[in-house]
């Protein structure tokens, strides 16, 4: 046969070859990938006898993909909280940036958008840019590193993290240098910690000294930085894998999201009153992790070293009572797998470097976790058990949990949240909000 003759036909196979091989084009249907979750969650309240909280949760999720390479993400919530207990009313949201507020229906219902971003990755660099989370560390039951975004402490910190995290407007970009991964954050967004009212359930009342019998006490509006690049934070992670080492390297120059609490002591209406003016300060945290794998188990750690950390103090001449020392807090835990059962125990130390006088707290704290659970028929079932205690103080929480996938879509959830000690000490001023809850969650 002649090459003449082979050509075309070799040509014609090969063309109808790359048709067969050829993708359809997506349509804008194809690339837009929705999900919906609806949860419900009920406590009730051991002490009072009356139910704690009982609410609604709805979490609608869009994700569209323009190619392999780029996305925009949407994420929202509506919550309902049906006995407006947890936060009372429409609070006035004084810590939360302008655009970053949730918008009140009424005093039960509010809307939120959690999530709303755009990330591309183009010759190697990743850049999101818009309302997100970036997570930083990976211990349980407490933040070490974690402090890039805010928390909402509604329900003091038995809210699954995700769920509590404050996701704020900032720019991510991720790239590496040869074995190096580097992350650098932007976040001009000025929002902080949401915290409670006096009358709040979860109110933290163990951060303050009780003022004296017939004195009263006022909380001011905090003092918040408002600038827009001068008040941004910055930070930059690098990352590596070394030996069979996941080590990591963090640095954060931030605004602390709980304010310094400033006070004094002055005559409102006649009445003698200690008057507290939050201020946000600047502070710098130099911290890391590092990990590796033996066999079975997994050891891990976490270092900060928070650079200006302020106390309020129980030195009377402390300047609007409150001192500042460098702060230094470190984690090591080990997690064992074995079949189903996981076991992880946590032991966290807490330094205050100066000879200063923090109230109602000692210089070198330690607190210890203890996380175990398992799995049953083909992972339907899950059972799980986390403890939190401070050996400083003796007090800490007890956190049963169970929860069941009743189908692919529906999970069935039952939790107990049970706090000790003293009323004084973190943990144990929430004892009489130990509670039970009944959840469910179905996703589409």
């Amino acid at each position: 046969m002649k090459i003449s003759n082979i050509l075309p036909k070799l040509f014609l196979l090969l063309g109808l070859l790359g048709l067969a091989q050829e993708q359809p084009r997506k349509t804008f249907w194809d690339k837009l990938n929705p999900s919906l979750v609806v949860a419900t969650e009920t406590s009730y309240e051991f002490d009072s006898g009356q139910l704690q909280k009982s609410e609604w949760i709805i979490k609608p999720e869009i994700t569209y993909k323009f190619n392999r390479r780029s996305k925009l993400v949407f994420r929202g919530q509506v919550y309902s909280e049906f006995m407006d207990n947890l936060e009372a009313g429409i609070p006035d949201q004084h810590t939360v940036g302008n655009f970053n507020q949730r918008l009140f229906l009424d005093k039960h219902t509010h809307l939120e958008l959690r999530e709303l971003y755009y990330h591309t990755r183009l010759e190697g660099l990743g850049l999101t840019f818009g309302k997100q989370q970036i997570v930083w560390g990976e211990t349980d039951g407490i933040k070490l590193l974690d402090v890039v975004n805010p928390q909402n402490f509604r329900e003091f910190i038995l809210d699954d993290f995700e769920d509590s995290r404050i996701p704020l407007w900032s720019v991510k970009a991720e790239f590496d240098i040869k074995d190096v991964g580097v992350q650098l954050v932007w976040i001009p967004d000025n929002t902080y910690h949401i915290t409670q009212d006096f009358d709040a359930p979860f109110f933290t009342k163990s951060l303050f000294p009780s003022p004296p019998v017939g004195v009263a006490s006022q909380l001011n509006t905090p003092n918040k930085p408002r600038r827009f690049f001068m008040d941004s934070d910055f930070g930059v992670k690098l990352t590596s894998f070394t030996k069979g080492w996941d080590l990591s390297l963090n640095y954060l120059y931030y605004y602390d999201d709980l304010p310094a609490f400033y006070s004094n002591f002055e005559m409102v209406d006649g009445t003698p009153t200690v008057s507290i003016n939050p201020v946000y300060e600047r502070q710098q945290l130099l911290g890391g992790t590092f990990n590796k794998v033996f066999g079975p188990s997994t050891f891990r750690g976490e270092l900060a070293y928070v650079f200006g950390q302020n106390f309020i103090s129980e030195n009377p001449n402390a300047a609007g009572g409150v001192e500042e020392s460098d702060f230094f807090r470190t984690a090591l835990g080990v997690d064992f797998i074995r079949g189903e059962y996981v076991v992880s125990g946590q032991i966290f130390n807490e330094w205050v470097m100066e000879s200063i006088s923090p109230f109602n707290r000692e210089r070198w704290e330690t607190n210890l976790t203890l996380l175990g659970s398992r799995e049953f028929l083909n992972d339907s079932l899950k059972v799980e058990v986390l403890w939190v205690h401070s050996t400083n103080h003796g007090d800490g929480y007890v956190t049963p949990r169970l929860s069941y996938w009743f189908n692919t879509n529906t999970q069935l959830l039952l939790n107990v949240h049970a706090f000790y000690g003293k009323e004084s000490q973190l943990f144990g001023q929430f004892k009489d909000r130990s509670r039970i809850s009944f959840g469910l969650k179905w996703g589409i």
